[in-house]
């Protein structure tokens, strides 16, 4: 009886204080129901089921103003659209991969529009940027924007739809090579969405 005692007590005194740690642990990273102008930017962006568009927008972006719509971007810099929104970031690394053949580089880091984000861009090519090189478009290529806070990326590219690396110029001398992205990508409810005006600039090595 003394045990049992005990144990109510335990309940009594130690619950609530358990409930409240947890709950002022949480972060909110879903923000829905509310009007899309509202959308906190350091958010995931909110699915929408407005089927009176058609196409139905898969997914809408808030807007950034830490991303500047310019022609170009500067080196170590990246950008690209949705819609009207822009997204914008910079790189924590960029370079050459598998092996020496200089024929598939990727660049990748964080968005400026939040911390949690940021997009991940392999490239395959078909000759090696072993010179000076003008021009090269492959579709062979990964994209991923992702969230540090999610099991699933925010958008992603597959096989299954076009996504297009444009090398613009590469300069073998500085090792920078500068381009543009476009294509279809998928949320992770496996809707569509359209990437315009991709762009970036970046040191490989």
């Amino acid at each position: 009886m003394k045990k049992l005692w005990r144990y109510y007590l335990f309940i009594f005194f130690c619950l609530p204080i358990l409930i409240v740690q947890n709950t002022g642990c949480v972060k909110e990273y879903s923000f829905e129901g509310a009007p899309h102008d509202t959308i906190p930017a350091d958010t995931i962006p909110t699915d929408t089921l407005d089927t009176t568009v058609i196409p139905p927008p898969a997914i809408i972006f808030p807007q950034c103003a830490s991303c500047v719509d310019t022609s170009q971007v500067t080196l170590g810099h990246w950008s690209f659209k949705v819609g009207d929104s822009r997204m914008c970031g910079t790189y924590t690394n960029s370079g050459f991969f598998s092996g020496h053949s200089k024929t598939s580089f990727t660049f990748f880091g964080p968005s400026a529009c939040s911390v949690d984000t940021g997009i991940v861009v392999s490239v395959y090519l078909s000759v090696p940027l072993d010179q000076d090189r003008y021009g090269l478009t492959t579709d062979t290529t990964a994209f991923y924007y992702y969230d540090h806070n999610s099991p699933d990326d925010i958008l992603a590219s597959r096989h299954t739809a076009v996504f297009t690396v444009n090398v613009q110029s590469f300069i073998n001398a500085t090792g920078i090579v500068t381009g543009t992205f476009s294509g279809d990508v998928y949320t992770a409810k496996g809707d569509i969405v359209h990437i315009t005006d991709g762009q970036y600039k970046a040191s490989l090595y």
